[in-house]
């Protein structure tokens, strides 16, 4: 028969047993948690740095079209200065043309008497004044009747202007009055006929829509 010592080590041991039982569990479930809140962690980096990383590119992409829809600017704005300084090009060309057109005599002098009947004809009276530039009234000054008779109608009356026009070529025509005046010379028809004649120099440069009309049509 177990004495009451024996008793008491059985007991002992069961405990210890038990406890260390529980222990491994413990130990056991342990690391299973570990190894969970790793892999949970790990997890969680990984979305994480697939948020950034997606972040990252639509970013990225955004910055790129930015980029991309800057620099489509820039060129637009680099195209459009070139074609304007394309069509001021040509226009300082037209007026150059008309300046030379002085030396041929006799076509210069035929083109001035229509730009003086039509200012004539515009301005609608009987006494006019007109200014034109030094050189035109060295060439003209000693036959101003004659080319005055030629150009208006009878009973029209168009001294010429004691005081030269700061201009390439034509005539500016006043009324006797000072209160009508047209500007005929060559400066004065490109700058009223500006915007046509750019729109017309920049669709002949940059499309092929046919355009009629010239500076002295009327």
């Amino acid at each position: 028969m177990a004495t009451e010592s024996d008793q008491v080590k059985a007991l002992q041991r069961a405990i210890l047993e038990r406890a260390q039982e529980l222990s491994a569990e413990h130990v056991s479930q342990g690391e299973l948690t570990r190894a969970k809140i790793i892999a949970d962690a790990r997890e969680k980096i990984k979305l994480m740095e697939q948020k950034e990383l997606l972040a990252a590119r639509v970013h990225a992409d955004r910055e790129y079209q930015r980029q991309v829809q800057a620099s489509e600017l820039r060129i637009q704005a680099e195209l459009d200065r070139n074609r304007w300084g394309l069509v001021q090009a040509v226009m300082d060309r037209l007026l150059k043309q008309l300046i030379a057109l002085r030396d041929d005599e006799a076509g210069y002098e035929k083109i001035f008497k229509n730009l003086l009947r039509q200012g004539v004809e515009t301005i609608a009276g009987s006494s006019l004044v007109a200014s034109i530039s030094n050189d035109d009234r060295t060439r003209f000054q000693d036959n101003w009747e004659a080319i005055v008779k030629a150009s208006c109608a009878k009973g029209v009356e168009v001294k010429l202007s004691p005081e030269a026009c700061d201009c390439s070529g034509g005539v500016r025509l006043v009324s006797e009055q000072g209160d009508i005046m047209i500007d005929n010379t060559f400066e004065g028809i490109i700058e009223r006929r500006q915007q046509v004649l750019q729109r017309l120099i920049f669709e002949r440069l940059f499309s092929t829509l046919a355009t009629q009309g010239t500076v002295f049509d009327g």
